[in-house]
């Protein structure tokens, strides 16, 4: 059985320093990002906070966590995050649009 030197202890550790650095670092989800802020956008301006408050919210949450991910540069978590974010928002305001057309106040 071989021992390990001091130095082989060193490249190896630095070789999984390395690894798990880049794991978290990637290219920043730029797209993703823009793609959820139009989305929360869009349903907010046909009122989806109030009317499909429960995807309003998750919408909100996600893009919340996204950014605190983005921020500690946690680039694949954000990624993720924001296309939660994007589905969220975009669910609140079809519910928002279909509730209002259903009720006659809108038309689509």
């Amino acid at each position: 059985m071989k021992i390990l030197k001091w130095a082989d202890i060193k490249k190896l550790s630095a070789f999984f320093i390395l690894v798990l650095l880049s794991a978290c670092a990637g290219p920043k989800p730029a797209e993703e990002l823009v793609l959820a802020k139009v989305a929360l956008e869009a349903a907010k301006e046909v009122g989806a906070a109030s009317a499909a408050s429960g995807y309003w919210y998750r919408a909100e949450e996600n893009y919340r966590k996204g950014q605190e991910a983005l921020k500690s540069n946690y680039n694949y978590d954000a990624r993720e995050f924001f296309i939660q974010a994007k589905n969220y928002a975009e669910k609140a305001e079809n519910s928002t649009r279909l509730k209002k057309f259903k009720s006659g106040e809108s038309y689509p």
